[in-house]
């Protein structure tokens, strides 16, 4: 009886001790099985242990894996809140992005020369704070009375069209007034409209004939800015 009752609490001091070391480590560790026991214990084997013993035994080992857990919950918590907070930042646009943004719909949009350029693409900050409206058909248009009907006509919101400045578009999709961002041509205000210029199609305002002919027919992202 003695002999079994040894061999039972000397396990069970050599599992509490395992478990210790192991919480150290990681809880991982506690799935890995208890290879032998240390040469101190093997040497404790002739001690007759009583039951006080052996229920403190136990006790320690419960509060071994306890703590594991608990230290492995919390690491796992911690992990969970710093993905979050991470993911939180990737999805929220820069103060930068929201400055560039808000220049773009607060600039004066002054008169230039229409022409594609590469630096025009729009950058994240245009693309995570506008409405994209797809891949348009873009033509151009003068002042004459050819491509007007009138020459030196008004648009129709009533300002003098300028190049650089002035498109024409489908109101009921782009509301007149409203600032677009051509990706490639920079931003335009929607001040024009006309009787072929419907759904997913913008006319451009140039200065001349030979302009407007010499672009002829272009194909660009549109982004209507908020």
């Amino acid at each position: 009886m003695f002999f079994s009752l040894r061999k039972h609490a000397s396990k069970l001091i050599a599992a509490t001790l395992a478990v210790s070391t192991m919480a150290s480590i990681s809880a991982a560790a506690l799935d890995q099985p208890v290879a032998m026991l240390s040469s101190n214990l093997n040497a404790s084997v002739g001690t007759v242990l009583t039951s006080d013993q052996i229920n403190t035994a136990e006790q320690a080992l419960s509060k071994a894996e306890a703590e594991a857990k608990a230290k492995a919950e919390a690491e796992a918590a911690a992990k969970a809140e710093a993905e979050a907070a991470q993911q939180a930042a990737a999805n929220k646009p820069s103060s930068s992005q929201q400055s560039s943004s808000s220049d773009l719909l607060t600039a004066p949009v002054s008169a230039k020369t229409v022409a594609y350029s590469s630096s025009l693409l729009a950058t994240d900050s245009i693309k995570n704070n506008s409405t994209a409206l797809g891949n348009y058909k873009l033509t151009f248009y003068c002042p004459c009375e050819k491509c007007n009907g009138v020459a030196g006509a008004q648009t129709a919101s009533g300002t003098t069209p300028t190049e650089g400045r002035t498109i024409a578009v489908d109101s009921s999709v782009i509301p007149l007034g409203s600032r677009v961002y051509i990706e490639g041509y920079g931003v335009f205000i929607a001040e024009d409209t006309g009787g072929a210029i419907k759904n997913n199609k913008i006319d451009v305002f140039v200065s001349s004939h030979d302009r407007a002919y010499e672009l002829g027919v272009q194909y660009a992202n549109i982004y209507l800015l908020d």
